[in-house]
């Protein structure tokens, strides 16, 4: 048990948010390999209302990378003039995930439950609200869970990753690209591959 626990100790402290990668493809056995780790997460419920959505394509990684960029300068108009710049300084890096050979997309469906089964009115009306909420955020949390296992199995494979949100200011937009189900969210957009500072082989950071 102890080798075991030494195993995940060091993966988890080599592991670092890699955001530059090499023009090198993750193999399809490689992507499998990390979509098997992730279905061993725990989730809401005990359900695996969830999926793994994986992008390989270049056009498919440009045009996500499009329809952020867009979405950040419709919202850079909205934004208090003197906070456009810091706010465009913050937004660039929600587009590193471009240089990367592949993108895996953890997606989720909320599955309404007590907060369908109140009676409507009154007070009930708002605590149905309250409740949506909480369930909401019962598959977030969950998601991340799958997420942060994708993470380290991309480790464990001398892969690089990095988990990202930023990206999900275009999220409708995003889900229309690369056809999410209908009815399901997007968690995050986790760009993989070899890192660009790093040897084949070499498991060091």
């Amino acid at each position: 048990m102890a080798s075991l626990y030494g195993n995940l100790e060091t993966i988890c402290d080599r592991r670092r948010s890699v955001r530059e990668f090499k023009k090198k493809a993750v193999s399809a056995d490689y992507i499998e390999k990390i979509k098997k780790i992730a279905h061993t997460s725990p989730y809401a419920s005990g359900r695996k209302n969830w999926e793994l959505v994986t992008v390989t394509s270049e056009e498919d990684i440009r045009a996500i990378a499009r329809v952020v960029e867009v979405r950040v300068q419709t919202l850079t108009a909205e934004i208090r003039e003197d906070l456009r710049e810091p706010f465009l300084q913050y937004a660039n890096h929600f587009t590193i995930f471009q240089n990367a050979p592949a993108l895996i997309i953890p997606t989720f469906r909320i599955a309404p439950g007590l907060s369908v089964m109140l009676s409507r009115g009154g007070d009930n009306t708002a605590l149905a609200g309250q409740w949506a909420l909480w369930e909401r955020d019962n598959y977030v949390k969950s998601i991340s869970c799958v997420a942060m296992l994708v993470l380290l199995a991309a480790e464990s494979l001398g892969l690089g990753a990095c988990y990202m949100t930023g990206p999900l200011i275009a999220e409708k937009e995003i889900g229309e690209v690369v056809k999410i189900k209908r009815g399901r969210n997007i968690g995050a957009i986790i760009p993989i591959g070899w890192p660009a500072n790093k040897e084949e082989g070499d498991h060091e950071h």
